[in-house]
């Protein structure tokens, strides 16, 4: 993937992630489901750090999240 990309956090609870491993959607990104932001690589090129176009910040290791094309966000 090439960052900077948009994105879009989703909910992925109950979804099977791997054979046998079904997702939880963490508790801190609940309240931003559906929202779209600029998700960034930064640090150690292992940490992805996500603004959300209201403002607030959730880092990727906390949430569920997509890319998305330019120019073909659903709201």
């Amino acid at each position: 993937m090439i960052y900077p990309t948009r994105c879009r956090i989703v909910d992925a609870d109950g979804e099977e992630f791997l054979p046998g491993l079904i997702c939880r959607t963490p508790e801190i990104s609940r309240p931003h489901i559906g929202k779209h932001g600029l998700a960034e690589m930064i640090d150690d090129g292992w940490t992805v750090r996500i603004t959300l176009d209201d403002g607030n910040v959730i880092m990727g290791y906390e949430c569920w999240w997509e890319p998305i094309e330019q120019g073909i966000e659903h709201v």
